[in-house]
């Protein structure tokens, strides 16, 4: 998700969703107030929300968990986080459905 105002993805289908990383600068009761209450639905629904914050931010009170990433090691928590999904659902475990995703890029 942004902090910007945007029309895809459709914030209503965030109801659809299981699992939720609300990353930075996306406060979404200031940024997204119309949008809001997608959020508070879905975790009614069931979606995990982690959210990514230096500081506790006041989108945080949406968050199952706040990671509290330092300030300027976003990037480095990006790659790391990146590279343990291909790790593991690309190189150790060759799951044909990611697989399939993976090989749409290149």
């Amino acid at each position: 998700m942004g902090g910007d105002q945007t029309d895809v993805p459709e914030s209503a289908d965030w109801y659809n969703s299981k699992y939720f990383i609300i990353w930075g600068g996306t406060n979404l009761p200031q940024t997204r107030t119309p949008d809001a209450h997608f959020m508070v639905e879905a975790r009614y629904n069931g979606t995990k929300v982690v959210g990514v914050s230096p500081d506790y931010a006041e989108y945080e009170k949406f968050a199952d968990l706040w990671l509290p990433a330092r300030a300027g090691t976003d990037g480095a928590l990006a790659m790391a986080m990146t590279h343990v999904i291909l790790k593991e659902f690309y190189v150790d475990k060759q799951t044909p459905l990611f697989h399939r995703l993976c090989q749409a890029f290149y």
